[in-house]
């Protein structure tokens, strides 16, 4: 009789310390501390293997192991706990879903959820509504993705990635924090965006709490770095800012944000800033297929070469991520969405069908321009780069041979000169603005604008008559 008393003790115990080990675990888990909870999970198993068996666990351990990216293993312990009727794995199983770009069935998992939550009146430590806000946006995305052409796919880990960027001088450079000119603000920034000129710079810098939003500094005509100042919190969407880039007009601004306008963790926005009144108007998300249930950041566009950059971790290579080189489109052209094949082209299958095999050829010497950048000027004179095709270039006026060639090169490059020349003097008057705001700064900055439509136009057809002359002998 003692002996089963002490029996039916000890089931008792064994049955309360796991009942104990399992709502801490379930407290950890809610409070996103996924890796106390699995040990706490590993200790329970080892007192008492059988505990495997039960649907909690497999929704705790399955949770567990989508925090740490096991999507796999969790997809499989979380269909063993809704199999045995446990409610909140739905939640996690339509993360699972959507991240697979099936949304139909995610929506689906969702709405299980929230019946779950009635009536029980449990709710998870990440609500099902800002789940299913994601999901509103990412749907909406697939319904216009865009027509791109990837040219090439880098693999890179993530420390640096960005400095494996080739960028034409023109398109400004993404430096390191180490060149932030103040060490105070160095702490905690990735990188950092430069102008053309090295007069302005950008980067993302948390705040006391943690929170990065995005900061900028302009250098004075003395030399002197002007204070660091917080760029529109509009643009982090009331979460984290970040990896800007702006472009050449100093007006648009391309950067990544995991705020209410995200699909799933950061996403990649565009805003365009007022010149008028120095703040941003609301920012866009760029959509698909740059942007995906993943994180998608660092956008930088080289408009002289006319290609585009970004990173992704969607193809879910530890530590490593992405980068996607890419065609910029003058116009956007999106994919028919009733297409069978919208999906690949969403999520970059594989970024070859994005291809046409005809352009080949031209695909390959933009990638050799983009190789030769920063190399021009290691063993020859280089004056200009200018493409002749098939991976070739002109870097001096002495390499025109044919005179009609020659001097077609020579208007080309004073209306580029004179073309760059107004950029910069735009592109300062819209910086200074912010801090002087006076009419004829306003008017003057109106009408370079309307100057430099015309000679971007006059520039094309100027281009177009060098090549043309070079049809004739080089």
């Amino acid at each position: 009789m003692k002996k089963l008393i002490v029996s039916l003790l000890c089931s008792v115990c064994v049955l309360i310390s796991y009942s104990a080990a399992i709502d801490e675990a379930r407290q950890l888990v809610k409070e996103g501390d996924f890796w106390a909870a699995r040990k706490l999970l590993e200790s329970a198993v080892a007192a008492n293997p059988k505990l495997t068996a039960s649907a909690e666990y497999c929704y705790l351990l399955g949770a567990c192991e989508f925090d740490a990216e096991h999507y796999d293993e969790a997809k499989t312990l979380l269909e063993k706990a809704r199999a045995k009727g446990y409610g909140p794995a739905n939640l996690y199983l339509g993360r699972l879903a959507f991240m697979n770009y099936d949304f139909d069935r995610a929506a689906e998992f969702y709405d299980n959820f929230k019946r779950y939550r009635e009536k029980s009146g449990q709710v998870a430590g990440e609500t099902v509504e800002e789940l299913e806000r994601q999901l509103s946006i990412a749907e909406n995305a697939m319904s216009r993705v865009e027509k791109i052409v990837i040219i090439d796919s880098i693999s890179l880990p993530t420390d640096n990635f960005f400095k494996h960027y080739k960028l034409s001088s023109s398109a400004g450079r993404l430096v390191g924090p180490e060149e932030i000119p103040f060490e105070e603000h160095r702490n905690g920034a990735e990188m950092a965006f430069v102008s053309e000129d090295g007069d302005y710079m950008m980067w993302g810098e948390p705040d006391s709490i943690g929170n990065v939003h995005l900061v900028d500094a302009i250098r004075l005509t003395n030399g002197d770095w002007h204070d660091v100042a917080p760029v529109d919190d509009n643009l982090s969407n009331g979460r984290f800012a970040d990896f800007p880039f702006m472009m050449s007009d100093g007006v648009t601004l391309y950067y990544a944000s995991n705020g209410d306008g995200s699909m799933g963790g950061y996403d990649i926005f565009v805003a365009s800033r007022d010149p008028a009144a120095g703040a941003y108007l609301q920012p866009q998300n760029i959509g698909m297929p740059f942007n995906s249930p993943y994180n998608d950041y660092m956008m930088a566009i080289d408009e002289e070469n006319g290609v585009g950059w970004w990173a992704t971790d969607r193809n879910r290579l530890e530590g490593k991520v992405t980068i996607y080189v890419y065609m910029v489109n003058d116009l956007r052209k999106n994919y028919d969405p009733d297409d069978d094949y919208i999906i690949d082209m969403a999520r970059i299958s594989d970024f070859r069908k994005t291809q046409n095999p005809s352009d080949e050829q031209i695909y390959q010497e933009t990638l050799d321009i983009i190789s030769e950048l920063g190399k021009e000027g290691e063993n020859k004179r280089v004056d200009f780069k200018f493409p002749i095709g098939q991976g070739e270039f002109y870097y001096t006026m002495t390499d025109f041979k044919n005179r009609t060639a020659f001097d077609a090169m020579n208007a080309y490059l004073k209306a580029s000169n004179a073309l760059s020349n107004d950029e910069r003097k735009l592109t300062e008057l819209r910086r200074r603005y912010p801090l002087n705001r006076a009419d004829n700064v306003k008017d003057e900055i109106l009408k370079l604008e309307k100057t430099l439509e015309t000679k971007r136009t006059e520039l094309t057809k100027l281009k177009s008559e060098v090549y043309r002359s070079l049809k004739g002998g080089k």
